[in-house]
């Protein structure tokens, strides 16, 4: 169907709205974490089926790793947000995004997001390491989806920390929908990885750090960091309040996983969350 003048007029007006929109929201989107399979995970199932707008707004609990490699947990509060607009423009925890290329099942695009920090106040394992800058990101992602099955990569460099480094994720998931229960459910395995500059700035020691804390220098690589596996769960309790509930399960791997800094390789994510979708 031809679309007419004035309905191609109010999709551009809502795009030219969105984009400021967005731009203002992306620091509180994205301040609860520093993974990018957890800020994946957290807006996972959240984008309703409407073909303009889909908005959902709504915050959770996770515990979560102190720091990536802690040995202890922390609460923390999360956003539970998607902002679609056109399935074109996005936003989330994940970032603020434009699908500029969309063909058969494929889509590919810029982002934008925001990497929190570290503090050394986090845990006293990290005492003496000095803080981590939070910092803008801008990258790119790629995604095809066939039937149930999603593969999706992103890549991400810190704009206003560059020290950060390159950091990135690939991703498979599995979804599937029970009309009947009103239920939708993802799951899938993921990895991450970062380049030299994120891995000395996460789990590297400099000698002045050394001396600080007592920890022996340690300069990794760049490469694989995580490995694990994910899952979510969205259940639809009425037309607009939507229950969410996600966990997950990574491995550090590679050089990150011999860290000194490292207590526990295995790390574990667990939250919920309730969200109104419009």
């Amino acid at each position: 169907m031809l679309e007419t003048g004035a309905t191609h007029s109010r999709r551009w007006y809502g795009a030219r709205l969105l984009l400021p929109l967005l731009a203002l929201l992306a620091p509180t989107l994205c301040w609860a974490q520093q993974s990018l399979e957890y800020q994946a995970l957290e807006q996972q199932g959240m984008a309703g089926p409407a073909p303009a707008w889909s908005v959902t707004l709504g915050a959770g609990l996770a515990s979560a790793p102190r720091y990536p490699g802690a040995n202890d947990q922390r609460v923390r509060a999360v956003p539970l947000v998607s902002i679609v607009y056109d399935r074109r423009f996005f936003a989330g925890p994940l970032g603020i995004g434009v699908a500029a290329v969309r063909w058969n099942g494929f889509s590919a695009g810029p982002v934008l997001g925001f990497e929190r920090g570290r503090y050394e106040s986090d845990d006293p394992r990290v005492a003496g390491l000095g803080d981590i800058s939070a910092s803008a990101t801008a990258g790119a992602f790629a995604a095809y989806a066939r039937g149930p099955v999603e593969i999706s990569a992103t890549a991400r460099q810190a704009i206003s920390h560059t020290g950060n480094g390159l950091s990135g994720l690939v991703q498979v998931n599995f979804r599937h929908a029970f009309p009947l229960a009103r239920t939708y459910v993802t799951a899938g395995p993921d990895l991450e990885f970062g380049n030299a500059d994120f891995e000395r700035t996460w789990f590297g020691i400099t000698p002045a750090q050394s001396a600080l804390s007592d920890l022996p220098v340690y300069a990794p690589r760049g490469g694989i960091n995580t490995i694990g596996l994910h899952a979510g769960l969205t259940y639809r309790a009425s037309r607009h309040i939507l229950w969410r509930v996600f966990a997950a399960v990574r491995d550090l791997a590679g050089d990150a996983a011999q860290s000194p800094i490292v207590e526990r390789r295995t790390q574990f994510l667990l939250g919920a969350g309730v969200a109104y979708h419009f």
